[in-house]
């Protein structure tokens, strides 16, 4: 792993920066003046995790501690100073930090550090704790046992919010097991094996020196999160992101479990291990039936549906009856 720490730098102006450091690769900054750091374009992902950190942290921003993991080129956490926020953004590789440095002197953002960091090496001992912390395009760059350490890494440096925007897998290909539990979703190559580090390090949209990655499942994503100690996980579906069902972006949230007083067998309940596949029956409601089921359902008596249920359900003709015992009706 590179060594930690802040990342000397030279004034640049524009042209000169990119004649050392090459186009910015993403992020469209908006310098002012009409000037922006690449061609200006809508970032429909900045619109999401604006939004719904302004609306979740349930304090403004001006007044939250916010860390931007592996923040590349600086947007989200240059977005997150100018609502005021104190942010600190990490990234480890310097070309990224150069260009968000630059972007951030033109913004005259006094509030916003940019820092050289391996997200391995993520400890709250080195940075304290923050209200939000942001790991956009990071966790599906790491492998086994990383993605599960970085994981609880976030957890322990979080307060409050953490905003999880990451690939996918759609299918349970592989399993791995740690620390006793069980985690699922695929391999997905970062490098080829003969990419020297340094060729890697070019490559900004790949993982600093792992040559593989894991990317979970939803479900697995889902338990990750909880067993290291999120209380509420949610995927965010508004504002909207033109993207495929393997990116997503999910809020997890540091709090307290909740005590349920009207309820003692609902207070004592202990979540499971959500399952990679959902195995509860739809609603009839959801089920297309023939003409022959729709006849026979509208012409038989009540009294002889009720007799052949059982028959039906054994052959996997009708869902397992989910009705509670004490709503059936007394034999």
């Amino acid at each position: 792993m590179s060594t930690a720490g802040p990342v000397q730098h030279q004034p640049l102006d524009y042209d000169a920066l990119v004649a050392q450091h090459g186009e910015w690769t993403a992020m469209a900054v908006h310098l002012g003046q009409g000037k922006y750091t690449r061609r200006a374009e809508p970032d429909w992902r900045l619109r999401r995790l604006t939004q719904v950190i302004a609306d979740v942290l349930g304090k403004p921003l001006s007044e939250a501690r916010v860390l931007d993991l592996a923040c590349l080129e600086g947007h989200y956490a240059l977005e997150m100073g100018l609502h005021g926020a104190r942010v600190v953004g990490t990234d480890i590789r310097e070309t990224n930090l150069v260009k968000a440095r630059y972007a951030q002197g033109a913004l005259g953002l006094g509030n916003v550090e940019f820092v050289r960091e391996d997200v391995r090496d993520l400890r709250r001992e080195r940075f304290g704790g923050f209200d939000v912390v942001i790991a956009s395009g990071i966790l599906y760059h790491l492998d086994v046992p990383a993605v599960f350490e970085f994981v609880q890494h976030v957890y322990d440096v979080c307060d409050r919010l953490a905003v999880i925007d990451t690939q996918i897998a759609l299918s349970p290909r592989v399993t791995v097991e740690y620390q006793g539990r069980s985690y699922s979703g695929l391999w997905y190559q970062e490098h080829e094996e003969r990419r020297d580090a340094s060729q890697r390090y070019r490559d900004f949209w790949a993982s600093i020196d792992n040559t593989w990655s894991l990317w979970l499942t939803e479900p697995s994503l889902y338990n990750l999160l909880t067993d290291v100690g999120f209380t509420s996980i949610l995927r965010v579906e508004g504002p909207q992101m033109p993207v495929g069902p393997d990116r997503q972006m999910y809020l997890a949230i540091k709090g307290e479990r909740a005590p349920i007083r009207s309820s003692p067998v609902t207070d004592a309940l202990n979540e499971s291990p959500r399952p990679q596949r959902n195995e509860w029956p739809v609603n009839q409601a959801q089920i297309q039936h023939g003409r022959i089921y729709r006849a026979l359902k509208a012409g038989l008596p009540q009294p002889v549906k009720n007799a052949i249920k059982p028959a039906l359900r054994l052959v996997g003709l009708l869902p397992p009856d989910t009705t509670p015992e004490y709503l059936r009706p007394k034999r």
